[in-house]
C-alpha cells in the first residue's frame, strides 16, 4: 500500500501541472490568416520569421524543447500536438513545419505559404553542413535521409530536391496561395513576402531584411562555445531518450509526467510571447 501511495504522486502532481497548464494561457480570440514558412533548415527560415514578427505577426519559431517535442509527435504520426499550436500562433518556420503544408492548407483554407530556397543548392549544403556538425541529432535522418552530412552528400542534397519538387506539384493548382523567396535576395525579399503577408498600409517596409541565426551567430568564444555544446548535448540526449520512452514504452507515470510538462511548457511560452513591434 505504501509503495501504491508513493507511485500515485507523480500521478497526481501531473494532473496538478495540467491544471495550472490550462489556466496560464487560452487561445487568443482574432489571429490573422496564418502563413506557414515551409524551406528546409538553412534556408533562412529565421530570417524571415524575424520578419513576420517585424510585421506583428504571432510567430512560432524554432523554440528548443518544444520544437524537439513537436518533431518527435510529427515523426511518430501523431499531430494533435502541432495542430494544438496553431490555435495561438499566426506565422509558422522551422521543422517540423515544412512537411506539415499538406495538412495546413487543408485545415486552413486561407492559409499563404512561403517556400524559402538558396540560390545555390551547393551553398545550401555546405550550411547543412557546419549545422549539422555541431552535434548529433537522431531526427536530422527523419528529414535528410542521413544524421550527418560528411559522406552523405547526395542524400542530403537529394533531400532538399524533393522537398522543393513536391511542395511545387502540391501548389501547382494553387499559385494564390504559395510563393518562393531566395534568401540570398536580401532586401528584395520584402516584395515577396508583402504578397503573402500583411504589410502596413500595403507597402514594403523600408528596412533591411533580417539576417538571423548566420554563421557568424555561432562564433563565439571557446568557453561559451563550448558550453552552447554541451547543453546541446545534454538537451538532445534527454529529448531523444524521453522520446523513445514515450512512443515505445516505458513506464505510463513517467510518460504522464512528460505529457503534463510538455503541456505546461507550452502554455507557459505562449503566455509569454508576444509579437515584436513594428517601426
Amino acid at each position: 500500500m505504501r509503495y501504491a501511495r508513493a507511485a500515485l504522486i507523480p500521478l497526481l502532481l501531473s494532473c496538478l501541472l495540467l491544471l495550472a497548464a490550462r489556466l496560464i494561457a487560452q487561445p487568443p480570440t482574432s489571429l490573422r490568416p496564418k502563413i506557414f514558412v515551409i524551406g528546409l533548415s538553412k534556408t533562412g527560415t529565421s530570417s524571415i520569421g524575424d520578419a513576420l514578427a517585424l510585421l506583428r505577426y504571432k510567430r512560432l519559431g524554432w523554440k528548443d524543447i518544444r520544437s524537439r517535442h513537436l518533431v518527435h509527435t510529427w515523426a511518430n504520426g501523431d499531430f494533435r500536438a502541432l495542430i494544438n499550436q496553431t490555435r495561438y500562433f499566426d506565422a509558422f518556420e522551422d521543422l517540423p513545419w515544412p512537411f506539415m503544408y499538406q495538412q495546413m492548407a487543408e485545415m486552413y483554407p486561407d492559409a499563404k505559404f512561403v517556400l524559402s530556397l538558396r540560390r545555390d543548392e551547393r551553398v545550401w549544403l555546405e550550411s547543412m553542413r557546419r549545422h549539422v556538425g555541431r552535434g548529433s541529432w537522431q531526427a536530422y535522418g527523419y528529414f535528410y535521409g542521413a544524421t550527418e552530412v560528411d559522406g552523405h552528400e547526395e542524400v542530403v542534397v537529394q533531400s532538399y530536391r524533393n522537398h522543393t519538387e513536391n511542395v511545387r506539384a502540391y501548389f501547382r493548382e494553387r499559385p494564390e496561395r504559395y510563393a518562393e523567396l531566395v534568401i540570398d535576395d536580401g532586401d528584395k525579399n520584402w516584395e515577396v513576402l508583402c504578397r503573402m503577408a500583411d504589410c502596413a498600409g500595403g507597402r514594403v517596409p523600408s528596412i533591411p531584411f533580417p539576417k538571423s541565426n548566420t554563421a557568424a551567430h555561432w562564433q563565439q568564444g571557446s568557453v561559451v562555445g563550448n558550453l552552447h555544446v554541451l547543453w546541446g548535448w545534454f538537451v538532445t540526449r534527454v529529448e531523444e531518450m524521453s522520446a523513445e520512452s514515450y512512443y515505445k514504452g516505458g513506464w505510463a507515470v513517467v510518460n504522464g509526467s512528460l505529457d503534463a510538462c510538455s503541456e505546461l511548457y507550452y502554455k507557459a511560452m505562449i503566455a509569454t510571447a508576444e509579437p515584436l513591434a513594428f517601426k
